[in-house]
């Protein structure tokens, strides 16, 4: 009988960095390139998201949180979605929970499934508050099973 286990994560990647600092209350950033899953040496089935928010300058609001949307690419096109339109809500992933103070922080989604091909992230923020000038970023770590 087979014994199913993780492999171990790859190295962490940076994916979101610059995309977030200062964005507004209420709006998106996406990937500036596509984020290569179709490869042979990659089809990761999921990776662990990391989302560091620099110190705000005001106050999150009660519930605060970023969502986060994955726009995986079928036949060569992306479903919509940009940092000026909200993806389709089938596409969400998960959200990041914030506290309502301006103190950094990090906040993790595990396991997020990954898609077989090529994909953008669009992430929204929903703190209430602007986010820091600098220093905000999102890292995935991706990782699979293996039978051993």
């Amino acid at each position: 009988m087979a014994t199913i286990k993780h492999e171990a994560k790859a190295s962490a990647e940076t994916v979101m960095t610059t995309e977030l600092n200062a964005l507004a209350s209420g709006g998106l950033a996406i990937t500036a390139t596509a984020i290569s899953n179709d490869a042979a040496a990659e089809l990761d089935l999921y990776a662990d998201f990391r989302l560091y928010l620099a110190t705000q300058g005001s106050a999150r609001v009660s519930g605060a949180n970023v969502t986060v949307w994955i726009l995986p690419e079928v036949d060569g096109t992306y479903p919509y979605g940009s940092a000026s339109l909200e993806p389709q809500p089938e596409l969400i992933v998960g959200s990041f929970s914030f506290d309502a103070a301006v103190t950094a922080r990090y906040a993790v989604l595990k396991d997020v499934p990954l898609p077989p091909s090529d994909f953008h992230i669009v992430a929204k923020n929903n703190t209430g508050e602007a986010l820091g000038a600098t220093g905000n970023t999102i890292v995935i770590e991706r990782h699979s099973i293996e039978s051993l």
